[in-house]
């Protein structure tokens, strides 16, 4: 299968799940200050999207920039959403009717862009064994 799909499919997937996942953000209501929210917009939606587009022009740089967006995400959402006890902790949302959802969508965006970073990372290895081969 092309790798320019593939990338497209983990991006529309990663971007439904996180959509989901900050409809919760908005209702339960958990707030992110000026500077994560421009973090979380930066490597969960622009990064990832800008990577892809430039993979499928078939820039050099499309898929470091998809992979290096996902880890950046992966690793802000795994600090914010498991690691460190702040208001965006699953464990920190109150009980009621989007608790669910925020955790389990807090969850699924960790899937989802551990799959595109393992996958983006592959890609970026097998170029890069291409180009260095004799």
């Amino acid at each position: 299968m092309d790798r320019r799909v593939v990338l497209l499919g983990l991006v529309a997937a990663h971007l439904v799940v996180a959509t989901v996942h900050g409809t919760a953000h908005a209702l339960v209501p958990v707030r992110l200050t000026a500077w994560g929210n421009a973090v979380v917009v930066a490597t969960t939606f622009v990064g990832p999207v800008v990577g892809v587009a430039l993979a499928w022009r078939g820039h050099p740089l499309g898929v470091p920039v998809f992979t290096a967006s996902m880890a950046g995400a992966l690793a802000t959402g795994g600090v914010l959403h498991f690691l460190v006890e702040n208001p965006d902790h699953v464990h920190a949302i109150p009980a009621g009717r989007w608790q669910l959802p925020f955790r389990a969508s807090a969850g699924a965006l960790a899937i989802t862009q551990a799959v595109a970073v393992g996958v983006g990372t592959w890609y970026w290895y097998l170029r890069a064994r291409l180009s260095t081969a004799v």
